[in-house]
């Protein structure tokens, strides 16, 4: 069974190191970016990706909602969470079909607990 494989987008070191590290100590592999042209360059590889992580707000560029939409072009069905402390609202109206919202501040378990309720499950 190959290991999770997760892109987390996230413009906050703070948060995204404590996050990434907690994720990675329960066996995600993580692919740590901070802004939406990072992530697009990940997605564009085509390489294999398990589920994203992305903040709503990202600064200058891109938004969270538009890194995922262009994400689900390349890795339709992909598990999806936000992260945001501001966005909540906006969730319902542009989030992807099927994503989890999460509000900050936030413990990194929340984020692994939302990954694996969407993760395609398999029998045993």
């Amino acid at each position: 069974m190959r290991a999770q494989q997760i892109l987390f987008v996230e413009d906050d070191l703070i948060t995204s190191l404590s996050s990434c590290d907690f994720l990675r100590d329960r066996g995600f592999r993580v692919l740590e970016v901070a802004d939406a042209r990072s992530a697009a360059e990940i997605v564009d590889q085509r390489g294999y990706l398990s589920g994203l992580v992305c903040d709503i707000d990202l600064g200058p560029g891109d938004d969270g909602f538009q890194v995922a939409r262009r994400t689900r072009l390349t890795y339709p069905g992909l598990p999806v969470v936000f992260v945001s402390a501001a966005a909540a609202a906006r969730h319902l109206a542009e989030g992807v079909d099927g994503s989890i919202f999460i509000p900050k501040p936030y413990h990194p378990r929340q984020i692994a607990d939302a990954l694996f309720s969407l993760a395609p499950h398999q029998a045993p």
